[in-house]
């Protein structure tokens, strides 16, 4: 019985490599490509079609065409070709295989050298590395050219490559061009409907030149080269929207911006103006390059062609491709000559001065130092000793914050946190295996809450109550994803399940016997932690006052009340902010108005921990009110005010969105429904990622400024 699907083979006769690479072979019907492949290094080629679509009724036939990749869309523009013709007769007759007769065809140098001058061997190299800058092993590695048709932005998948041990990887592939087929703006011919949204500095930069210049019929837009009044900059900095300096306006956010677009697409709406626009310029013959990565059935970078796109990427280029969160690295962890030694958290050393007191030091004098520890925390260490095979982490809980008072612990005991890595094990170039590996906790010999190092997990015996280690061969290479990793918990795990507290960190150390070994020297991991949220994130208030500071008629009550404050008049927003543990980071008044408006309250500002603190001093004898003390890396916070627009006097003057103006000096708010919203965060970090503001109480009030 005849199969659905037609499978179409040839070989062509040896052709020098470097030219085959670039060859593929197109089943065409009339100008439509039905299928197209490239040729293996042996000559031969494959292509599946289905038997539909082989013998759809119509005039036109079917025939194989053989020229240079990436010329789908060109076929009938290119000289040259060869099409081999297939006859219907004979393809109704073919139960499973057609194979497309190559004999007596000869392509020949001039040929091959002609289809070169349109193709090219196009490499890309790079690094994949995680969010922690770490390299990412094994990982697998696509890249897309860019293109853009009636939908918008098009990937077509190009090369796809998998990163070696270290990260690293090269994708090559043939990249051919026509430029006297079709010319590169994305929507050729009707060219001023649509392009990349960073071009537009430098489009409107050209647009507005050309407005200047006073343009006379039929005078060409070279004769503007010449001199001073425009230049054509470096082509791939035009392609990167970089062309000009003058181009990016000084404050103005480098984004997608829908009425910059519409502002250009009505300029270029003008014959006047497209006649004279050089729309050329922003041609180039390298490929747009995007990439995706995945690792394992995770991926971890997509890009977006409409906002990442290397616009014209030169051959030869190296990249960084960044994963996510859910990205596997492999970070080496510092050497240890002898004993033991805590040697990070996250990625903070765990030494001095980067963590004291307790506290992670961060960035001294800005409101990211002095900073507790919560969240999941992953913390390293590295044994001097090579006889170490297995230990334990003991936990010591102190009275109170080491920084404020606290007593060090008089004893410890064993945690019980599970324990995993993540292995990449190689076999030459191949990977044979990636995963997870249990490292402990288990009870072995009379002892409980054991882990076993690396170095014993993969050679030495399966520890009770673990899966057996994967299996590898001598000479294997055998990569550990977080080398080092000594204990992976929740913080709150560190100090018995309690939410704020403090504690030391030690090991014991044994060899595969479960003998003691006794490590000189041996480190101690002081560590403050809070898992709490704020004490009190409140807005407790808002006053409305006339410009004279009188009081302002309210016109509205309820949830959302009203105020008719007049021209200069403003709100005062009463807050409370505070942490009775005394973490408070920052915080700050938000203003969102209308569709989308949004300003920070500039009177005070951004209240931190280190930036505009509170002027009022904490009481006499009592810690940790008002101002930050810093002697105790504490911040405790308390009552505030704002003021929108202006502090009353009319001085720190909110910024409008929409004009860059202060609002109160030179013009005011409009007449609109505000939300006044406290943003704040707790200066705590889990070693990897530092403080960030989150959204917290709010009220809505009508306002109106107008007279």
């Amino acid at each position: 019985m005849p199969s659905a699907v037609i499978k179409f083979t040839g070989t062509l006769a040896k052709i020098n490599t470097d030219y085959l690479r670039c060859i593929y072979i197109y089943l065409v019907r009339g100008p439509e490509v039905l299928a197209q492949t490239g040729v293996q290094e042996d000559g031969t080629f494959s292509l599946a079609l289905s038997r539909h679509a082989a013998l759809a009724a119509g005039g036109q036939s079917l025939h194989a065409v053989v020229g240079p990749a990436g010329m789908e869309k060109h076929l009938d523009h290119l000289p040259n070709l060869h099409r081999l013709p297939i006859k219907r007769a004979h393809l109704e007759k073919t139960e499973t295989e057609y194979k497309i007769p190559t004999e007596g065809l000869k392509l020949s140098e001039d040929v091959l050298k002609l289809w070169w001058t349109w193709c090219r061997w196009y490499c890309i190299s790079g690094n994949v590395v995680g969010p922690d800058g770490c390299p990412v092993p094994g990982a697998q590695v696509t890249a897309y050219s860019v293109g853009f048709n009636l939908w918008g932005f098009s990937k077509t998948p190009e090369a796809t490559v998998n990163a070696d041990q270290n990260g690293h990887f090269t994708a090559c592939f043939c990249w051919c061009t026509c430029a006297f087929c079709f010319p590169c703006w994305p929507c050729w011919p009707i060219w001023w409907e649509c392009w990349p949204w960073w071009w537009e500095f430098d489009i409107l930069h050209v647009l507005e030149t050309l407005e200047r210049v006073q343009l006379q019929p039929n005078r060409s837009f070279a004769g503007l080269q010449t001199g001073a009044v425009l230049s054509r900059p470096v082509g791939s900095d035009l392609i990167r929207g970089q062309g000009f300096v003058a181009a990016r306006k000084a404050g103005t956010e480098f984004k997608p911006d829908a009425s910059r677009t519409a502002y250009i697409k009505n300029k270029l709406a003008s014959p006047a103006i497209r006649e004279f626009f050089p729309w050329w310029w922003w041609c180039c013959d390298d490929p747009n390059i995007v990439f995706s990565v995945t690792q394992g059935a995770n991926t971890i970078v997509d890009e977006n062609p409409a906002t990442d796109t290397r616009w014209c990427l030169e051959d030869g280029s190296t990249v960084t491709l960044v994963g996510n969160s859910q990205t596997v690295t492999a970070c080496s962890n510092p050497p240890v000559d002898e004993g033991f030694a805590w040697t990070r958290v996250g990625n903070i050393p765990a030494d001095l001065p980067h963590i004291s007191g307790g506290y992670a030091v961060g960035s001294p004098g800005t409101d990211t130092s002095d900073m507790a520890f919560a969240g999941g925390l992953d913390i390293y260490a590295g044994f001097g000793d090579p006889n170490v095979a297995y230990y334990q982490v003991n936990a010591g809980q102190w009275s109170a914050d080491p920084s404020r008072g606290g007593t060090a612990p008089g004893s410890a005991s064993p945690i019980s946190a599970s324990l995993y890595n993540y292995v990449f094990i190689y076999s030459g170039a191949t990977l044979t295996f990636s995963g997870q590996i249990q490292m402990g906790p288990f009870n072995q010999g009379g002892l409980s809450n054991l882990y076993a190092t690396q170095t014993a997990r993969q050679n030495g015996p399966t520890p009770p109550g673990l899966a057996a280690f994967p299996a590898h061969a001598p000479g294997d290479f055998i990569l550990w994803a977080y080398d080092g990793l000594t204990v992976s918990a929740e913080a709150s795990a560190l100090i018995g399940g309690a939410n704020v507290g403090a504690v030391d960190l030690t090991v014991n150390a044994y060899t595969s016997a479960l003998a003691p070994l006794t490590l000189v020297p041996s480190g101690t991991l002081t560590l403050t932690i809070d898992e709490t949220g704020l004490t009190t994130e409140k807005v407790t208030g808002i006053t409305a006052f006339r410009a004279d500071g009188s009081l302002a008629l309210q016109t509205g009550t309820g949830d959302c009340p009203a105020y008719d404050v007049g021209p200069g008049g403003y709100v005062m927003i009463s807050t409370t902010v505070s942490d009775t543990n005394g973490h408070l980071f920052e915080y700050y008044i938000d203003a969102q108005y209308g569709h989308g408006h949004e300003v920070a309250v500039a009177s005070p500002g951004v209240r931190g921990y280190r930036s505009n603190p509170l002027t009022a001093p904490a009481p006499a004898g009592v810690r940790l009110l008002g101002d930050p003390d810093y002697g105790y890396k504490g911040w405790i916070g308390g009552s505030d005010v704002a003021y929108f627009p202006c502090a009353p006097g009319g001085t720190q003057c909110t910024t409008s969105p929409t004009n860059g103006l202060p609002f109160g000096l030179t013009n005011e708010p409009p007449d609109c429904c505000y939300e006044f919203r406290i943003r704040y965060a707790k200066r705590v970090t889990n070693g990897y990622y530092y403080p960030s503001l989150a959204d917290g109480d709010f009220q809505t009030i009508s306002l109106k400024f107008s007279s």
